[in-house]
């Protein structure tokens, strides 16, 4: 098989479960040749795992494994193969890319076996970018602030319940107004840490501070933004950025007959989405470069969703920016 030398890989592919996992390679074979095998979703499979890969590809090749980003089962793996073999290349990809991949095959049939025989294949073609390990610190921030924002969700949830609609039972009332005071302390106790945590890592600590600097943006937004999306500065174009955050317009136009509305690609993480969607609602009404902006878009015919999702996108370039110039942003002049 000629291979193409910017894909210089064997490619594994992971179809992840809860307790177990698939695992198929391609490479050198083709794709009805290829070899599937199933192993426990554990670090200590991880070892077995990576035996069967070697044993099965040739001698001396580099390997490189790509799966879905399911859960936090993708991140929780990737970290279980690096500490077996740091030379991994290891790629978490966003479901939505690989779904229409594995549609354009054409196969009849679903099955575990098939997705990680296409998994792989897709690493193949497409060669995906490497997923990046975060820094200890780094990923005890991001579990303090995802499980914030879940226990965040889940009160919004509850408070919703309690207030649609009188409730018969008393009990039952109160036992849902005595666990939205639990969560009450639960985030309070969270975002306590956050804070903490931000102050015994000062280069983290300084990331926060210029993001906050930014009329619009607040600590949610800020530690969001970092915790998912990582450094920006890692970014060589605000294009590339925009585009991994899910954040890109994707028009639907064809021919004469499909004019359809401009939208954002939304590939990327939807809590930064939806953190940013916010974040661009108070720009709007406090950044007085942001307002001027959404009303010149609003001005040239852009509909007032479309505004904002151009909104979104600025202000995560202007939080990459002011960390490349490593200098807090200011207003621009009247």
């Amino acid at each position: 098989m000629n291979r193409k030398d910017h894909l210089d890989y064997y490619w594994v592919g992971f179809d992840l479960a809860k307790l177990t996992f698939q695992a198929a390679l391609w490479g050198h074979q083709t794709f009805p040749e290829m070899k599937a095998q199933t192993f426990d979703r554990t670090r200590k499979a991880m070892k077995q795992a990576l035996a069967w890969f070697r044993a099965e590809a040739p001698q001396g090749a580099r390997l490189a494994v790509v799966m879905e980003a399911t859960a936090t089962f993708g991140e929780e793996v990737a970290c279980w193969l690096l500490d077996l073999d740091p030379t991994l290349r290891v790629a978490i990809v966003n479901p939505g890319q690989t779904s229409a991949f594995i549609k354009s095959l054409g196969l009849r049939n679903k099955t575990d076996d098939l997705d990680a025989k296409a998994l792989a294949k897709y690493g193949f073609e497409r060669n995906p970018i490497p997923w990046e390990r975060p820094s200890p610190e780094m990923a005890v921030l991001k579990d303090l602030v995802r499980v914030r924002a879940d226990l965040v969700r889940t009160r919004t949830g509850m408070k919703n319940r309690l207030s649609d609609h009188e409730r018969s039972s008393k009990t039952a009332t109160k036992a849902m107004k005595r666990l939205i005071q639990t969560l009450d302390r639960q985030i309070q106790a969270l975002e306590l840490a956050i804070k903490q945590h931000l102050a015994e890592h000062k280069p983290l600590q300084d990331q926060i501070k210029r993001f906050l600097s930014i009329t619009g943006i607040g600590p949610v937004v800020a530690t969001t933004v970092l915790v998912e999306l990582g450094d920006l500065r890692r970014f060589l174009r605000s294009r590339q950025l925009t585009a991994f955050a899910g954040l890109s317009p994707r028009r639907r136009e064809s021919g004469t007959s499909l004019h359809g509305k401009t939208r954002m690609c939304q590939q990327g993480s939807g809590r930064v989405r939806a953190e940013l969607y916010m974040a661009a609602g108070a720009a709007i009404q406090h950044n007085p470069d942001m307002k001027a902006a959404y009303e010149s878009l609003l001005a040239r015919g852009k509909t007032k969703r479309a505004a904002q999702g151009a909104i979104m996108r600025k202000l995560l370039v202007l939080m990459r920016a002011v960390l490349k110039a490593d200098q807090d942003w200011v207003r621009r002049a009247a």
